[in-house]
């Protein structure tokens, strides 16, 4: 597969993502402050499984990567090992990066996207928005080497 090729599903899983990250978080918003959503419960389920899948497979490369820290990351695309990377070196970023996905695991906030609990809703919609910066910052690095700089 050329580079190119990985990169624009790169960008297109990223997207998917953003569109899971963005319909859930609107609805736990929207939740919190006693607001009707109007989202399709399918949409809803749809956008947590997608989560769900990406945190478990997000806690299982950080898991290779703290067994195998000076070996590189094999077995999946440059461009996922890049955001694994990038996710990794943000943990360390206590400023930036304070949600309970850095603080804590992706496993725990896996576990909570289901929860009704308030406490547990705020946790995720923060966790959310971190995971959005980095995602917005992968997607940025995708569209530069799919159209090259403006």
């Amino acid at each position: 597969m050329s580079n190119e090729w990985l990169t624009i599903q790169s960008f297109q899983q990223s997207q998917d993502l953003l569109d899971a990250i963005n319909t859930l978080s609107i609805h736990l918003k929207l939740q919190l402050s006693g607001l009707e959503d109007n989202e399709s419960d399918l949409a809803l389920k749809k956008a947590k499984d997608k989560l769900s899948i990406f945190l478990k497979n997000l806690e299982n490369h950080l898991n290779l990567i703290q067994e195998i820290e000076t070996k590189p990351l094999t077995g999946i695309d440059p461009r996922l090992r890049q955001l694994i990377r990038k996710f990794a070196a943000a943990k360390k970023k206590k400023r930036n990066f304070c949600s309970d996905l850095f603080r804590k695991s992706p496993s725990t906030v896996e576990k909570i996207l289901h929860s009704n609990n308030p406490k547990d809703q705020k946790s995720l919609i923060e966790s959310l928005a971190e995971i959005r910066k980095l995602l917005e910052e992968h997607i940025n690095t995708d569209t530069r080497r799919i159209i090259g700089e403006i």
